[in-house]
């Protein structure tokens, strides 16, 4: 009888996990003394810095904020929502994937500080981040929105207000987001059972997913309200007329599921959408620029998207200004976004796991 071979890591995903200490898990332990921990250990992974030509620490609408220019004339840019379980990180955190996407995307990388769960529990993350959009749409020519994990959350939560506020999205760059609040799915029910010993760590699946349960407590302690689509994007009624999206997930990451089934909510909603699914790689692995060479070509991917999302956009708006109709003319929204969509490649379904993104 043939056993069953169980979830295999990449050969760079084994080495980091083994090189780690014990989970320990998050809950009765002080706040403060895990934050720091978070904080440490996104220096030690995150590799050198780039160079880019300025820095600027900035009040976006209020919200704290760091402001990436690569060359320092950018005129479009992408507002960053660090991820971390609405509950860790902070700017340092996040500072070298700010600076390479900004130099890979050519453009400004608006990275933000917003307030932290439990002190500041749902919506305060959320009015942060539309917060620092609309900072950025009355600085920038162009904005796009994005971020990893829980700030693939609020990103893509932002999106559907952008929607339906009718205010412009070049794209939304979703990194392994949470998309879902929903804990009994048959997703993660299986996640915790294929994942029990993972590269050797034991309880790994059960521990994740006790890990997220925590998570949301602290962020939206009111069960009713997890429901909405602005904390449960995946519970929006439709997608349609939502910005262009760009999904990056990895293999072995409970969220998998939600995000995929997102793309193909998005693609059957005709909302262009590219994703690229990484083999072997783990939640969390874009961070780690210094140790994951996935890493460094999942930025290379995000940042060829924002390009070629803000010229499009650029293009986009040319058109419009030369077949604006007279004043009084009737202009339906709905079209309009079925057009845009219409001129970019549309979602064809997951990769096959033998080739990597």
């Amino acid at each position: 009888m043939t056993t069953p071979i169980g979830p295999v890591p990449s050969a760079q995903v084994r080495r980091y996990l083994e090189s780690l200490a014990p989970e320990v898990n998050y809950w009765g332990r002080d706040i403060s003394g895990l934050r720091k921990q978070v904080h440490d250990h996104a220096l030690a992974v995150r590799g050198p810095l780039e160079h880019v030509a300025s820095v600027e620490t900035i009040k976006a609408g209020g919200v704290p904020s760091r402001l990436y220019r690569p060359r320092g004339n950018e005129e479009d840019v992408l507002v960053w929502i660090h991820g971390g379980g609405w509950m860790f990180g902070d700017l340092d955190c996040c500072e070298g994937v700010a600076r390479a996407l900004a130099n890979r995307a050519g453009c400004a990388v608006l990275a933000i500080d917003y307030r932290l769960a439990p002190e500041h529990p749902f919506p305060a993350a959320f009015d942060d981040s539309w917060t620092a959009i609309g900072w950025a749409r009355r600085n920038f020519s162009k904005v796009a929105v994005g971020g990893d994990s829980s700030g693939g959350n609020l990103a893509a939560a932002v999106a559907l207000r952008a929607r339906d506020s009718r205010l412009d999205l070049a794209l939304q760059l979703l990194v392994y987001p949470v998309l879902d609040s929903t804990m009994d799915t048959t997703a993660k029910r299986r996640f915790v059972e294929m994942y029990s010993n993972f590269s050797g760590s034991r309880d790994y699946g059960r521990t994740t997913y006790e890990r997220i349960g925590y998570l949301w407590d602290a962020y939206v302690p009111d069960e009713l309200m997890r429901q909405s689509p602005v904390v449960s994007p995946l519970r929006a009624e439709t997608l349609c007329g939502v910005s262009p999206a760009i999904i990056i997930t990895a293999e072995h990451d409970i969220l998998r599921g939600e995000a995929l089934e997102y793309a193909r909510r998005l693609r059957r909603d005709q909302v262009p959408v590219e994703i690229h699914d990484y083999v072997g790689q783990i939640h969390g692995f874009i961070e780690k620029l210094g140790v994951m060479t996935d890493a460094i070509d999942a930025v290379d991917k995000a940042g060829s998207a924002l390009r070629r999302s803000f010229a499009n956009r650029e293009s986009d708006r040319a058109t419009s200004a030369i077949n604006t109709p007279p004043i009084g003319a009737h202009q339906s929204s709905d079209a309009d976004y079925d057009h845009q969509s219409s001129r970019e490649t549309a979602w064809q379904g997951p990769p096959s796991y033998e080739n990597q993104s």
